[in-house]
C-alpha cells in the first residue's frame, strides 16, 4: 500500500487533454461492434515512470456509445444492433519523441449491457498507440493517434471471446498546468 501512495504523491499534471475517436472491431461470426468515444486526460510528469519506463504517465476517463449485435449468433437471424454505453478509466504510460507519442495502458471498462453480447458488462481494456501532434508551439495543438484496443473480461463469465479495436483519434491540450 505504501507504494502505490508514493506513486500516487509522485505523480505531477502538466496537461488535461480532450480526444474524440471513433473504432471499430473486424467483422466475426458474433457480429462487429462501432465505437464513438470522448476521452479526458490528464497526463505528467512522473519520476516512478520516468525512471522505469522513460516516458510521461496519465489517466483517463472515456464515455463510449457502441453498437454492436444484440445476439451471440451476431446477424445471422436477422437480429438488429444493440445501443450499449460504456465508461472506461485508463492508466498510461506515453513515451514521446519529436512530435510523436507510442502509448501503452489498461483500466476497467463497465457498460449498461454485455459487451460482446452474452459475455460481461464488466471487462479490461487494454490499449497501444501511436499518434503525432501537430501545431506543437500553439495554444491548442492537434493531436492525431492511432490506438489498438483489447476488450476482454478476463474469464469472469464462461464466454471470453474478447474483441480487438481499431481506432483513430483527434484532439488536443485544453489546459497546461503550470506554464
Amino acid at each position: 500500500m505504501i507504494p502505490s501512495i508514493a506513486a500516487a504523491a509522485d505523480f505531477s499534471p502538466r496537461e488535461f487533454n480532450v480526444d474524440f475517436s471513433s473504432g471499430r472491431s473486424p467483422l466475426n461470426r458474433h457480429g462487429h461492434s462501432v465505437f464513438r468515444t470522448i476521452h479526458f486526460e490528464v497526463s505528467g510528469h512522473s519520476s516512478l515512470a520516468r525512471r522505469w519506463l522513460r516516458s510521461d504517465a496519465g489517466a483517463s476517463v472515456s464515455y463510449s456509445d457502441i453498437r454492436q449485435a444484440r445476439s451471440w449468433f451476431g446477424y445471422r437471424y436477422g437480429d438488429p444492433n444493440d445501443s450499449v454505453r460504456a465508461v472506461t478509466s485508463f492508466f498510461f504510460a506515453r513515451r514521446h519523441w519529436q512530435r510523436g507519442y507510442v502509448e501503452l495502458g489498461t483500466g476497467p471498462m463497465w457498460s449498461n449491457r454485455r459487451v460482446p453480447a452474452a459475455t460481461s458488462r464488466l471487462n479490461m481494456n487494454s490499449q497501444l498507440g501511436f499518434g503525432t501532434t501537430l501545431f506543437t508551439q500553439s495554444r491548442v495543438p492537434l493531436r492525431v493517434a492511432y490506438r489498438f484496443s483489447h476488450i476482454s473480461n478476463g474469464g469472469l463469465t464462461h464466454r471470453n471471446p474478447g474483441l480487438n479495436v481499431h481506432t483513430i483519434m483527434a484532439g488536443t491540450r485544453l489546459f497546461a498546468f503550470g506554464r
